[in-house]
């Protein structure tokens, strides 16, 4: 892995003057315990810097670009959260649990990491680790071409236009991964679990590789999903326009901005989905199916626009 030394790196003399005015407000910690607790996980920018959250339980938040430089995050857990590009300089991470976290572009330069676990978290090349500190023996995984991720952990993994040719996948657990847009030519796939994973038309597989077979769900215009396990599922301005999604399980999918229109939902489950901005125009929905959901903006089958935020119990 290829790492920077921050006692030679040359300051940019071109970066911008005004960059520090849109450095995010503060967050309260207690505004963003309490929204975690009634089931918000979306927290992408967050400004957290010197905060106190040791020992907080924040798994599986969405804190990409986060700052928590000089914070204290002793003994947090964390567990599968993404925290990509987010700004750790400075923290104090002292066991800290990051087990499945992505850490892609990350800056832990002089963050304390002493007894953090980060087994089966994903790294790569800008991922800015302290001097020194080696995440392979401690079993992170490097997302890379050419990398061996053989019997790798990646349920679930936001992979998407992910570079990965030439990658040992041998026997790798990528259920539920979304593989949009992702590169696996040349990769070895062999005795590799990729049921319910996401792909698209532009993910490339192995010459041969038989993904429907795979079970993978092909995401696209008037596709079959029926019965699909999307529960939680990344699907932000998906286009499914007119796919049969019947039965499908779409509890929490963050479906903002998605492309629905003539779709066919009958029998799926929508509970704590977020379709704001989403067109549902035309589309087919059992009585009340958006119950518990947000649909702020939404163009909803009767061609009317919701102003609220769902019909929560």
């Amino acid at each position: 892995m290829t790492q920077i030394d921050p006692e030679t790196q040359e300051t940019d003399s071109t970066a911008d003057p005004f960059a520090a005015l849109a450095v995010p407000l503060p967050l309260d910690p207690n505004e963003l315990l309490g929204r975690y607790a009634q089931g918000d996980r979306h927290f992408p920018k967050a400004n957290l810097s010197g905060v106190h959250l040791s020992g907080v339980n924040l798994t599986r938040a969405e804190l990409g670009d986060a700052r928590f430089s000089e914070a204290n995050l002793s003994a947090a857990y964390l567990r599968g959260a993404d925290l990509r590009g987010a700004d750790f300089k400075g923290a104090d991470l002292r066991g800290a649990y990051l087990r499945g976290a992505d850490l892609r572009g990350a800056d832990l330069r002089w963050a304390d990491l002493g007894g953090t676990e980060i087994a089966e978290a994903l790294y790569d090349v800008q991922t800015r680790f302290p001097k020194d500190f080696d995440p392979q023996p401690r079993r992170a995984y490097a997302i890379a071409a050419r990398a061996n991720l053989r019997d790798a952990y990646l349920a679930g993994a936001d992979l998407r236009w992910t570079k990965l040719t030439e990658t040992e996948l041998n026997g790798a657990y990528l259920v539920r991964a979304d593989l949009r847009g992702a590169d696996l030519s040349a990769s070895d796939l062999e005795d590799a679990e990729l049921s319910a994973a996401l792909v698209d038309a532009e993910t490339q597989f192995p010459e041969g590789f038989d993904a429907i077979a795979a079970g993978v769900y092909l995401l696209g215009p008037e596709v079959r999903l029926l019965g699909a396990r999307l529960q939680r599922a990344r699907l932000a301005g998906v286009d499914l326009t007119r796919a049969d999604l019947r039965g499908a399980d779409l509890r929490h999918a963050d479906l903002r901005r998605a492309q629905l229109r003539g779709a066919r939902l009958k029998g799926a489950i929508l509970k704590g989905a977020r379709l704001l901005g989403a067109d549902l125009l035309g589309a087919h929905l059992d009585r009340d199916a958006l119950a518990g959901t947000d649909v702020r903006g939404a163009l909803l089958p009767d061609g009317t626009i919701a102003d609220r935020g769902g019909d929560r119990p």
